[in-house]
This record gives structure tokens, sequence and C-alpha cells, in this order.
């Protein structure tokens, strides 16, 4: 493996803390809302490496389990030890990441990355061939990395069924149980509730909901429309232990403010 292309820890934290800056100047709490459940499994054989990855991801608020050889990454897999995301290396010292690519898709459809230093053509057909979902090339950026990682999952929980707090939603049939109750939501209401699902917690500004749920229909709205949808959404959502699930940011947005996590 080509040493010369992997990132060293500094560079790591110096991408971190321009992350950290970025997110704060726009309002967003890295530890909050889908990230609190995520369970992140690095297969990586590059000490220096999985050590960044891991603070990087820690630090936006995942949860990071490690595996530094091919081996350990079966044997966490043999144990039953899920994941919500899988980083794989392909160039293991002990066997091929390609082999543990198809060893994680054989038992499920969660999401796998590929990082690796190798950008030739074949082998990004390889890659994606054997089951991953997305492949990253090294040197990479913190930044894309963290949205690549934050698209992946934003696809894998639209598959299934979203369990927040009290509540749950499936996507494929666009029903809401409360508590275990069906409640009958507006068509804007399910967008809307479906938006904040796939957040991950993230802040969402006035007008990008508008541009989002309006973008055709902006003449037909005021600023108080989404103000009344999303007090009615509470309305049929309630609270979790006391916790108003949409967190209201004064004069700029909203933020969905309960775990989600996919149910098995």
């Amino acid at each position: 493996m080509d040493r010369s292309r992997i990132a060293a820890v500094p560079f790591f934290i110096a991408l971190d803390k321009l992350w950290r800056l970025s997110y704060a100047l726009n309002g967003n709490n890295p530890k909050r809302g889908l990230k609190m459940d995520t369970r992140i499994l690095i297969t990586e054989d590059d000490d220096v490496l999985r050590e960044g990855l891991s603070e990087l991801l820690e630090s936006a608020g995942y949860e990071a389990l490690c595996a530094g050889s091919y081996a350990k990454a079966q044997e966490m897999l043999e144990d039953g030890i899920e994941a919500s995301l899988y980083l794989v290396d392909l160039m293991l010292g002990d066997g091929s990441g390609l082999d543990l690519v198809r060893r994680i898709r054989r038992d499920s459809d969660t999401p796998v990355i590929i990082l690796t230093a190798l950008d030739g053509e074949d082998t990004v057909i390889a890659g994606l061939s054997a089951g991953a979902d997305d492949y990253v090339t090294k040197p990479f950026r913190a930044g894309e990395l963290l949205a690549r990682i934050e698209a992946n999952l934003r696809r894998s929980l639209s598959k299934g069924n979203i369990v927040s707090g009290h509540i749950e939603y499936s996507f494929s049939e666009g029903k809401l149980y409360v508590s275990g109750e069906e409640r009958m939501l507006r068509r804007s209401e399910a967008q809307l509730l479906e938006l904040f699902l796939k957040s991950g917690g993230r802040l969402l500004r006035r007008e990008y909901i508008f541009d989002t749920l309006w973008s055709g229909d902006a003449d037909s709205v005021d600023e108080n429309t989404l103000s009344v949808l999303v007090s009615r959404l509470r309305k049929e959502i309630g609270c979790c232990e006391g916790r108003d699930a949409i967190e209201t940011v004064r004069g700029i947005g909203y933020r969905w403010a309960l775990p989600c996590s996919v149910k098995k």
C-alpha cells in the first residue's frame, strides 16, 4: 500500500476542527438525532488512520468500533456485533477487503463504504460489484467522508421502519404509529416528518424546509404555513417522556430532537 497517500492524525484533527467550526456557525450540534444510536465498524490495518477515523467519527457523534485486521473483523461479525455502517479497507495484511464486503453483504444489506488508496477503474468496479454501496479513495477530505456516511445512512433508514422515542414510522407505507397506535397524517405532515427523520438531527432552516416541501408552489404559502404545519405534526406525535420531538431554534428553524434507529 502506498503509505504516502494516507492522512496522518494531525490532518484529521485539523479537518475536524474546521468541520466543528462549520457546524457551530450553522447552529448544528454533532451529537444529536440519528447519530446517537449509530454504530460504525472501521476495518483498517493502518493504526494511525484507524485512530484518526475513530476520533473523527466520535467527534461527529457516532459510536466507532475498530478492527485492525481481516481476522478481527470476521471475529466481530461472527460474534454478532452489529453496525449501522461499515468502513472497509481493501488491502488488509491478512485478507482481502473484497472478501469482507462479500461476507457482510451475505448476511445483511447494511451500508458498506470502501476506503482505499487503490483508485483504478477495475478496482472500483470490483468493490461495487462485491456489494459495496460507496467507494472513497485515500487521501480524502473528512467533511466529504462524513457527508457520504450520512447519505448512505439516510438511504438505509428510508428502506425500513424508523423508531424514534415513542414513535415508529414506515417510509414504504407512509404510516405513523405513536405508542403503538396508528395515526393518520396528511400528506404535508408525512413529508415534513420524513424530512425530520432523515435529517440526522441537523438543524433544518425554515428556508430549506420551504424549498423542499413547496418548491413548485411557493406563491400559495406564507411564513405562517410552516408554523401551522409543525404545530399540527407536534399534536399528532405528542411528547416522549415530557420531551418535544421537534425542537424550535428561534428565528432559524427546527431540529428533530430524538434519537432514531432502524427497526430490525
